[in-house]
């Protein structure tokens, strides 16, 4: 689904920006404009992890156009959003596994300060 977002160019000094009013809060910055694609990606896919809301209808030219807080020194650019990436609804499932599969994940988990769940998806999501 593409998706407007608000890029500034970057200089020898800053890097590039990107805000995506779709997502009130999300943005990204990249010092090669080459990699915005990407970043824009990631930025929306990080925006949603964890959360329970639906995905935003994009809005269009002239509903940007309308937008305060853009000062139009940059060019609105669309981004194709993967929102098969994207995941809005949580479901919970019960799971059997041993016990010492069980302790070695939240052994993992703690280490890095996450849910037991947080810690399933990011080794799912590795694969």
């Amino acid at each position: 689904m593409k998706y407007l977002g608000y890029v500034e160019s970057g200089d020898d000094k800053y890097a590039s920006s990107v805000v995506l009013p779709d997502f009130p809060g999300c943005f990204s910055a990249v010092d090669d404009e080459q990699d915005l694609n990407k970043a824009v990606q990631e930025a929306v896919e990080l925006h949603f992890e964890g959360e329970d809301f639906d995905l935003p209808t994009p809005l269009t030219l002239n509903e940007v156009q309308d937008l305060p807080n853009f000062d139009y020194s940059g060019v609105w650019m669309f981004f194709e959003i993967d929102t098969n990436k994207i995941s809005t609804k949580l479901q919970r499932v019960n799971i059997t596994i041993p016990i010492n599969i069980l302790t070695k994940l939240d052994t993992l988990a703690t280490s890095q300060h996450i849910s037991r769940s947080g810690m399933v998806r990011q080794l799912v999501e590795r694969v």
